[in-house]
């Protein structure tokens, strides 16, 4: 229930943000912001490109799946790399679809409009990549390693507030991506759940799965 309340809660304020321009005005704000804060958050940053995450998982599940012959970690590996591609995949749908342009954008065309349908790369903002792609860690963070989900959590702030520094998303983008990435990982669960896959039985802890299936 306090999920669902929080879930609610989040969505509520991204409707906020873009219907009252909150998120723009914050944008605005933040362009003024100290260029070393800007150069620290350039670097912070990086850390929420989804290619690292994706080929570190991928190349984990390979080891345990055909080095290895370890069937649960080679599967939880797995269920961690189908969580961060889905939410990718997601992701990028969304930007297409949607066409919110982003902060830097053509400032004749309305910064922060949602233009529909379009390929520009200047209106992709909506929901933020790299927030998605650490909203699917933190959540796997939760399933797989839940002692370390504080770490993931304050690391996946940090890169959403850089995302807002450096100027490429407005408040709104992140709070969105974080939702979506969560979410992704959340229905990679149930699928794996459904066709009795890891981590199925035991909620994801590593130490109760089956060995073998």
């Amino acid at each position: 229930m306090l999920a669902r309340i929080l879930v609610a809660a989040a969505v509520v304020t991204v409707l906020a943000l873009i219907a009252t321009g909150a998120d723009q005005a914050l944008a605005h704000r933040l362009q003024f912001v100290d260029p070393a804060i800007r150069r620290a958050a350039a670097l912070l940053t990086r850390g929420g490109d989804a290619t690292p995450y994706l080929l570190v998982t991928a190349g984990v599940a390979l080891f345990y799946r055909f080095l290895r012959r370890d069937e649960r970690r080679w599967r939880a590996a797995a269920f961690a790399f189908a969580g961060l591609a889905l939410s990718g995949i997601l992701v990028n749908l969304l930007k297409i679809a949607l066409g919110r342009v982003r902060p830097g954008g053509p400032f004749e065309i309305g910064i922060g409009s949602f233009l529909g349908p379009t390929l520009a790369n200047y209106a992709r903002s909506f929901p933020s990549g790299h927030a998605t792609t650490l909203g699917a860690v933190a959540a796997l963070t939760a399933v797989l390693a839940p002692r370390w989900l504080v770490p993931a959590m304050v690391l996946a702030t940090c890169i959403g507030i850089s995302r807002l520094l450096v100027g490429y998303h407005f408040l709104g983008d992140v709070i969105a991506g974080f939702l979506l990435g969560w979410a992704s990982v959340e229905l990679t669960r149930r699928a794996f759940a459904r066709h009795g896959w890891w981590p199925a039985h035991d909620r994801g802890r590593p130490g109760r799965g089956p060995a073998s299936r």
